[in-house]
């Protein structure tokens, strides 16, 4: 991240959003018409349509845009990281392509975060999406405050303001599954982060990126880089596993002692070895093995983001 020599950066992740992000830089530049100390940078996470085009066009017609192009699909948050690292603004701001955060609402952020905090997130109720994404996005949120231990007062969302040295702080967290609230939460305290209630529209074009199997996608990868749930859960499942078969045992052992035909010599103690004992190894050594495969990706191959091109 290059050190701050501007007052504001705003940065977009671009992605299959052709038809709505010429709209979107124009009203931003709109309302800093009267600003001359800012920078867009949009970032094309490898969309499929015309949009880094659009991009290239856009920024020949404003030298205060960069754009990046990342030279394959990585994500929401990655491609925000990406765009992070050029960074020169003193306050970083960040916002959806998809027209649903207003960006006249930026200075609503703008002011909060004036008010001396590190963070600052757009509030608004998730009800203008389909049914089923709405209650997706509440239990998501549910989830990502169980996880990270955030007070429900905090409300998570991709329209938020970060101070400079906060975003610097995110850069230092090497994860090659970022989540940006989660890595944000460790960056800030929480008393430095605050919400402020903004509007929010619905889809102008297109469809939600997040359906169900992304938002499972997430779900794991929060509960497995960011909690030891799995692990106290194998701890609690060896341990109830282990009472029942002892029981189980016992029973056994009794029946037997009060009647000496009770079932076939060692049939029943076998299977209730291998059912039970057999059941909670293949789980664990399943828990335990997405472990190291994240061990493994962190340690030799992993990447946050690889840029094709900057301009």
């Amino acid at each position: 991240m290059e050190q701050s020599t501007l007052n504001y950066s705003i940065v977009i992740p671009v992605y299959n959003s052709e038809k709505t992000i010429e709209e979107l830089v124009n009203r931003i530049e709109k309302i800093f018409v009267g600003e001359r100390s800012f920078e867009i940078i949009l970032v094309d996470d490898c969309s499929n349509d015309d949009s880094w085009n659009i991009l290239k066009d856009l920024r020949a017609k404003n030298l205060k845009i960069k754009i990046i192009h990342l030279i394959r699909n990585f994500g929401q948050h990655n491609a925000l990281l990406a765009g992070f690292s050029i960074c020169k603004g003193k306050f970083i701001i960040t916002i959806d392509d998809d027209l649903q955060h207003p960006p006249e609402e930026i200075y609503k952020l703008i002011s909060k975060i004036n008010e001396g905090y590190h963070v600052a997130y757009g509030k608004y109720f998730p009800a203008n999406g389909g049914p089923i994404e709405n209650l997706l996005s509440r239990i998501f949120q549910k989830l990502v405050h169980r996880i990270l231990d955030i007070p429900d007062t905090i409300f998570l969302s991709s329209f938020v303001i970060y101070k400079h040295e906060t975003v610097k702080n995110i850069i230092d967290i090497k994860s090659s599954y970022p989540f940006l609230p989660a890595m944000a939460i460790k960056s800030a305290p929480f008393d430095k982060i605050s919400n402020v209630d903004v509007v929010h529209y619905k889809r102008k074009e297109g469809i939600s990126n997040y359906g169900l199997i992304k938002y499972i996608k997430f779900s794991l990868n929060l509960i497995i880089n960011y909690s030891s749930w799995p692990l106290i859960l194998v701890a609690l499942l060896g341990f109830v596993v282990s009472i029942i078969s002892i029981c189980l045992g016992l029973w056994i052992i009794i029946q037997k002692a009060i009647d000496p035909t009770y079932g076939v010599m060692g049939w029943n103690s076998l299977m209730v070895a291998i059912c039970f004992i057999g059941g909670s190894i293949l789980i664990s050594m399943g828990i335990v093995g997405e472990y190291l495969r994240r061990i493994l990706v962190e340690t030799s191959y992993g990447q946050q983001y690889v840029i094709g091109e900057i301009l």
